[in-house]
């Protein structure tokens, strides 16, 4: 860098655009990160908002059980396609063109979503916003560029605070907007056009406010993308400390959404919630992460380190699934200790891995890496949504929970076993800056 950041720019991440002469500190644009921050918070309020309305959606025009699956199912399988794609295009062509094209695809894939009426629309506006929804892994790889690496976990902390904040607010703007006083049919609709203008809005402000993060004639050539084949996955996971992190991130989604997509049924059958009741226990659990993510991970990377991190926040989620687990009856208190808990450790991880992550990824293989990443967690997620719902049904409520416990142990002990090579990684990557 060719002037010394000041205490705004240690704030945001860091002077990434250095362009006016030192001592002209006035003159020098702002990190853009908070930006960054806030359209995926922007685009995450759609996401979020729409996610619970599917299945009432689906039950609206009578959708037999499989279709309203393959509502859900369609978003994931194209962006487990789509996602190592659009990361190598960032990493050619700039993350701004991506991020355009993402959020255009996304807003027309609400609006598609809430005019639609058969299967067939329905499925191909779910289709659309898979394709073409690479907006948080380009953003990922747009604060790995901004920020210095040593700020990069602050940087993707705020990313997960975007999720947190998201995940609370979309659902209960979504119960808000199905109390307005419009027809039947438009009632279920007006949530889909709402998302819709959220993801319109994130687009005005990439197009209008968000500077390219790749300098001038940095982007180096590649060559043709191959991260869909066997030889370009081995050509990502062959970088030094990558495979080990993709492995424990893999682990963490497939325990982490294990909740996801059984917390809900869990808590109407155990404790005797209702779906209300239980609804705010989802807002907890992603306010917690939220403040976690967004704020105390700060303090804490310079500190102790992503590795430590990663096996503290492992440790704590997974005891909170344990005492999740052993729940026998209707007492709060322990549920409250193990949404903390579960809250906690996921708060931990998610920052500290794709923090690390970026620091050891070479600047022009940011993109592929994290389109490599979000596909293999997306295949975690889905692994885990079917996995999840299947022993609940068929072995116990606790099951699904037992079993998340047992993935972050694992996660655990792989953590151990690499840290050596993880910090040889680092102390390399820290020499090529």
């Amino acid at each position: 860098m060719t002037t010394s950041p000041t205490e705004s720019d240690l704030e945001l991440g860091g002077d990434a655009f250095p362009e006016a002469e030192a001592g002209v500190v006035s003159s020098r644009p702002r990190s853009p990160l908070h930006l960054v921050i806030l359209i995926v918070l922007i685009d995450l309020l759609g996401f979020s908002l729409v996610m619970p309305l599917l299945g009432p959606l689906g039950e609206r025009y009578q959708l037999e059980g499989w279709r309203v699956g393959m509502l859900f199912a369609a978003f994931p399988i194209c962006q487990l396609v789509a996602g190592p794609i659009l990361g190598r295009l960032s990493d050619r062509y700039g993350r701004r063109p991506l991020l355009v094209f993402s959020q255009a695809g996304t807003a027309l894939s609400f609006v598609i979503l809430g005019l639609a009426r058969d299967f067939p629309t329905l499925l191909l506006g779910r289709m659309l916003d898979g394709t073409s929804g690479g907006n948080v892994m380009v953003a990922q790889a747009y604060v790995a560029d901004v920020t210095r690496p040593e700020d990069r976990a602050r940087g993707m902390g705020m990313i997960g605070m975007a999720f947190g904040l998201g995940f609370v607010l979309g659902p209960l703007l979504g119960g808000l907007l199905l109390e307005l006083p419009l027809s039947p049919d438009w009632s279920l609709r007006a949530p889909f056009l709402a998302a819709a203008a959220f993801s319109t809005l994130a687009l005005i402000l990439v197009v209008a406010k968000l500077p390219e993060s790749l300098p001038v004639g940095g982007l180096v050539p590649k060559p043709p993308a191959r991260v869909l084949t066997r030889q370009g996955l081995v050509d990502v996971f062959r970088l030094e400390g990558v495979g080990a992190l993709t492995a424990i991130a893999f682990l963490s989604i497939l325990a982490w959404a294990s909740l996801e997509g059984t917390f809900a049924v869990f808590l109407q059958r155990r404790m005797g919630w209702s779906t209300k009741a239980a609804a705010f226990a989802f807002a907890a659990t992603g306010l917690v992460s939220a403040i976690v993510q967004g704020g105390l991970i700060r303090s804490l990377v310079p500190r102790y380190g992503e590795v430590k991190l990663i096996l503290v926040g492992g440790g704590l989620a997974g005891l909170g699934f344990a005492v999740a687990a052993a729940l026998s009856g209707a007492s709060v208190l322990p549920l409250a200790v193990a949404i903390v808990l579960v809250a906690l450790g996921s708060g931990l991880l998610a920052p500290s891995i794709t923090g690390l992550l970026s620091r050891i990824t070479p600047a022009s293989e940011q993109g592929g890496v994290f389109g490599a990443l979000t596909s293999i967690q997306t295949l975690a997620r889905i692994a885990s949504y079917l996995l999840g719902n299947v022993l609940l049904d068929r072995v116990s409520l606790s099951a699904p929970y037992w079993f998340a416990a047992g993935v972050y142990l694992l996660v655990l002990i792989l953590a151990v076993a690499t840290a050596p090579k993880l910090a040889v990684a680092l102390r390399r990557s820290r020499a090529r800056a």
